[in-house]
């Protein structure tokens, strides 16, 4: 009977200990929906409407930039725009915070799918109960999305291409293109196919190169550092190019090519590139890197939106500009 008490003792405190976690987590989310509902924001000023962005990664300087940007000109529309993501403190991902903004009666939604069905199906969902959404940097055409404000997987994919035939010599043996995102992602698959598809047509070297792709299933940067230095770590694997579509990968295989002491015998593509990088640019110790117009991304989410409520109807995408910076410019985007 004393054992039978012992035993039951552990399992009574494991589920109370369950209970307050799902209320607290339950608290939180009720939270935010009551947050989301009022029109009543911050100061106490009243807004027209009210918009939500999500994406995977709020705390970056990319969607920090894109937020400035969104923000500034959904003051200019009498608007409030939410910005929620999936790095913040709680463990809500997209598509809880899809879920709580289509609870939450927002009047749009701006959001960057990653490839994942049930994303997609929220999208839907959230046009289903008279919420336009418009998806930025990644798209999901097959959904009831309004529009799409980013470059296209194909546009991108050619851009690589070009630079890395440019960066390309007669050692060029591997190329190795870092994929962040989920699996399913098609137009993930579609930028590599490019890439791909470029550097064999144009390149006089196009034949003798292998080019693989690493998946990387996070949009975190812990999940990068970890897949980034296996590849460092393993002689066989190690590319002469490491191509990068996203920030967070990089930033963390910059880091990992001074870590492991591979300048000058690996060169880095990256994209939106932080001063460091811009700095190795500078110096000649990576070559190039893309940088997205974040203002202009920024800008036309709620422009899209505002189009849509007060039209009835908008574009399907809107094209921003995407930038090459190598040495010859690289002067243009660095700090004073």
């Amino acid at each position: 009977m004393k054992y039978m008490k012992k035993s039951i003792i552990p399992v009574i405190a494991v589920l109370v200990v369950l209970v307050l976690i799902t209320a607290g987590g339950w608290g939180f989310y009720r939270h935010i929906v009551r947050d989301m509902q009022t029109g009543e924001i911050d100061s106490g000023e009243k807004y027209l409407y009210h918009y939500v962005l999500i994406a995977d990664n709020i705390s970056s300087p990319l969607w920090q930039a894109i937020y400035e940007s969104a923000k500034k000109e959904a003051t200019e529309h009498n608007a409030y725009l939410e910005y929620v993501g999936g790095d913040m403190v709680s463990e809500y991902t997209t598509k809880d915070y899809l879920e709580i903004g289509i609870a939450s009666k927002v009047n749009g939604i701006i959001v960057e799918p990653n490839g994942d069905p049930e994303v997609e199906r929220l999208i839907n969902k959230a046009s289903a109960n008279n919420i336009p959404v418009v998806t930025v940097m990644e798209d999901a055409s097959n959904t009831k999305r309004k529009s799409f404000i980013g470059v296209n997987s194909f546009q991108l994919g050619q851009e690589y291409g070009e630079i890395i035939c440019r960066t390309m010599t007669e050692n060029t043996k591997k190329i190795l293109v870092l994929i962040n995102g989920d699996i399913e992602d098609p137009s993930k698959n579609l930028t590599f196919s490019q890439i791909k598809s470029e550097i064999k047509e144009k390149s006089p070297y196009g034949s003798q190169v292998e080019i693989e792709a690493l998946r990387i299933n996070s949009g975190n940067t812990f999940e990068s550092e970890e897949a980034i230095r296996d590849v460092f770590l393993d002689s066989q694997a190690i590319p002469d190019i490491l191509v990068c579509l996203d920030e967070i990968d990089t930033k963390c295989a910059y880091q990992a090519l001074i870590d492991y002491n591979k300048v000058g015998q690996m060169d880095i593509i990256g994209y939106y590139p932080t001063q460091s990088f811009l700095n190795a640019i500078s110096r000649g110790t990576t070559s190039a890197a893309f940088e997205l117009d974040t203002e202009q991304v920024g800008r036309y989410s709620v422009e899209a939106l505002q189009e849509y409520r007060e039209m009835g109807y908008v574009s399907e995408y809107f094209s921003v500009d995407l930038e090459l910076i190598t040495k010859e410019n690289v002067a243009d985007y660095m700090e004073e």
